[in-house]
């Protein structure tokens, strides 16, 4: 039979020779060699795209720069553990529970010592009254029901002593008895002329290794106060210098400054939390770390706040929201990303915001704001920006 020069008959093959192996690598040298310039082309369009998006007034992380700014780096050496919590706590807070208050209970803990970690359950129910967390015995305090168990405070930074004295009502978890920091601290502000913000919160806390989880934590001032114009600084919770402390699935509510991290270099990691307010309500110079948590504006008094304002030193690491929302009802364009509180002396603060979902009411051209005409905007540069985003989605979002 004639066949043509380089065709195949049925039952004949190829001989394997050292040429047809040859013939193989070359193909397979060319796809790859193919696949690397797709690959590399595809990353220059991200890396160009991101570029492009980027202004003065609105930076965003390239591609390449992104991985300085993660949940890891910004903690370091510490990496959070998963919350857990058992059907009965240790100390229990409520109708049936042996302890009618939560500072009860975590003088309780703290008196009792020791270095196991030790759980407080609080069981459904509203809580008015101040709560202090000195340190010592490392303590989960932990909610039945997310918005089911509520701790409330009605105070404000020009409220006198007296006044929150009558506001916490119950004295007797704050006498000579409880630990010293926390008589010591309820001394201190129910005595004092006007409180300032450091003695309006409603939980306070000192202690490393605290773990919070499933319930809210309210500075119900503006919904109490007919007053309240939002002219007054009220928080919910404040980290005073506690390093590795967890909030996993908590609510914190107000208005003005409701959520205060204090504490150089300490870090703080919210998980699936819910954070609400109008002015400055995530603010300090703590390392804070928000992943997948909902950062809610309120309108119900002001429409042209700003939701952080960070405090950090330029050397030091600052707040990273990564996943979940930025939400809001009732504004549009007008609200601020941040402006650095000049704390430390510099309006160095840093706030990175990453694959978050941002609502309509983030301004669009230029959403951070400078605290003063004396404290200009610093928004970093590469390799330490202090102010910028990354891979945001949403209607407020910076896209192509």
């Amino acid at each position: 039979m004639t066949r043509s020069s380089g065709t195949i008959v049925a039952g004949e093959c190829r001989p394997e020779g050292r040429d047809a192996g040859k013939g193989l690598r070359k193909g397979l040298l060319r796809t790859a060699l193919l696949l690397l310039s797709l690959s590399a082309v595809v990353s220059s369009a991200a890396t160009l795209a991101a570029l492009q998006l980027s202004t003065a007034t609105r930076p965003q992380l390239s591609p390449s720069e992104q991985g300085s700014y993660t949940i890891a780096t910004f903690l370091g050496s510490w990496t959070p553990e998963t919350v857990s919590t058992p059907s009965h706590g240790d100390y229990v807070v409520g109708p049936t529970g042996s302890y009618a208050t939560v500072q009860a209970a975590v003088n309780a803990a703290i008196t009792a010592g020791g270095t196991t970690r030790k759980f407080i359950e609080i069981q459904s129910g509203t809580y008015t009254g101040l709560v202090v967390v000195p340190s010592g015995v490392p303590l989960t305090i932990y909610g039945d029901s997310e918005t089911g168990v509520v701790l409330q405070l009605n105070g404000h930074s020009v409220m006198t002593g007296p006044e929150l004295l009558a506001a916490i009502g119950d004295s007797a978890d704050f006498g000579s008895s409880a630990p010293a920091k926390v008589s010591a601290y309820y001394n201190d502000c129910t005595t004092r002329a006007a409180l300032g913000t450091n003695c309006t919160a409603t939980v306070i806390s000192y202690a490393s290794n605290l773990e919070l989880k499933n319930l809210t934590i309210s500075n119900s001032y503006a919904d109490d106060d007919p007053n309240a114009d939002g002219q007054n600084q009220a928080v919910a919770y404040l980290n005073n210098g506690g390093d590795e402390v967890i909030l996993d699935t908590v609510r914190l509510t107000s208005h003005q400054d409701t959520l205060w991290l204090n504490g150089i270099g300490k870090r703080t990691y919210l998980h699936n939390c819910y954070v609400a307010g109008d002015v400055d309500f995530i603010f300090g110079d703590m390392i804070g770390v928000f992943d997948t948590c909902e950062i809610e504006y309120l309108t119900n008094r002001t429409t042209t706040g700003s939701i952080t304002a960070p405090s950090h030193p330029a050397a030091n690491t600052g707040f990273l929201f990564s996943g979940g929302s930025f939400t809001c009802t009732g504004a549009t364009d007008s609200v601020y990303l941040g402006r650095q509180w000049p704390q430390n002396g510099a309006s160095t603060g840093q706030t990175i915001i990453r694959e978050v979902n941002l609502g309509a009411h983030i301004r669009s051209a230029a959403p951070w704001k400078q605290w003063d005409s004396t404290h200009p905007i610093d928004y970093g540069a590469t390799g330490n920006w202090r102010l910028a985003e990354y891979g945001n989605t949403g209607p407020g979002a910076v896209t192509p």
